[in-house]
């Protein structure tokens, strides 16, 4: 019992801790370059040549992805403390200017996992990208230096 309490009061503090910094730790994971290494995108799994190049730069809370010929840039703003995560991504440049795409997210030290929705719809409960939901879930991998 006294070892729950203990890992429970562990688990506030951190997410308090969390909630304070505004996500400013987990930004500061994500910086870096990262390579799409699979997706799904509407029920349909991502073929090899769609992630072949495919790069995300991450600074601060400023993001550029690049994919073909088409380059994504824009912001991003993180809810740390949900469960999962929250992002909401504000693109500057690109097919989704002006509009804000709604998602979730995990991230460990060398994976990033995102799941988001079309712009204007509402945020995905996981990460499933099933055919007819419009969702989009994207595993990337840190590019090592």
């Amino acid at each position: 019992m006294t070892r729950a309490l203990l890992v429970l009061a562990v688990a506030v503090l951190v997410a308090a801790d969390t909630a304070k910094d505004g996500g400013k730790s987990d930004l500061k994971k994500l910086e870096g370059t990262w390579a799409l290494t699979s997706g799904v995108d509407n029920g349909k799994k991502l073929s090899g040549d769609a992630l072949k190049g495919t790069r995300l730069t991450i600074e601060g809370n400023k993001h550029t992805v690049k994919v073909g010929e088409t380059t994504y840039k824009g912001t991003h703003k993180l809810g740390p403390s949900k469960d999962p995560k929250t992002i909401d991504i504000m693109d500057t440049e690109g097919p989704f200017k002006g509009k804000t795409v709604k998602g979730i997210y995990q991230l460990t030290a060398d994976e990033f996992r995102i799941c988001y929705s079309p712009p204007g719809k509402d945020r995905p409960r996981d990460f499933t990208a099933k055919a007819g939901s419009g969702h989009h879930s994207h595993v990337w991998k840190r590019v090592k230096k």
